[in-house]
């Protein structure tokens, strides 16, 4: 029988480049949402760049990992954005993930290209 997974409810704050256009920001929250995270509870919307996630992970996964994984899916939101020819630039986020205690900034490597 395989392991069971662990869920974990992660929460994400993210702060834009200063000369990010709007319809960029708008595109990287679509990108969020279309990838599962969600910026609204029961109808009422989250404080603006911050989405949740409920995520499973295996057995043996850290919090760390599942720390890694959402700071992953922003990369590759934000990486969508600049695909469509739209500047956008991550200077930080801030992961929470709930279960398991592991939160922090998410490592500046994981980040957009454009961010400082």
């Amino acid at each position: 029988m395989p392991a069971p997974l662990r869920k974990f409810v992660c929460t994400m704050t993210y702060q834009l480049a200063a000369d990010a256009a709007p319809e960029a920001a708008k595109l990287l929250r679509a990108e969020l949402c279309g990838r599962r995270w969600h910026d609204r509870v029961a109808d009422r919307p989250l404080p603006n760049n911050t989405v949740f996630i409920q995520r499973s992970a295996a057995a043996d996964a850290t919090t760390h990992d599942v720390h890694d994984a959402c700071a992953r899916d922003l990369k590759g939101a934000a990486e969508a954005v600049a695909r469509a020819g739209l500047k956008l630039g991550i200077t930080r986020a801030w992961v929470h993930v709930s279960g398991g205690g592991s939160y922090g900034l998410a490592a500046g490597e994981l980040l957009s290209p454009d961010g400082d």
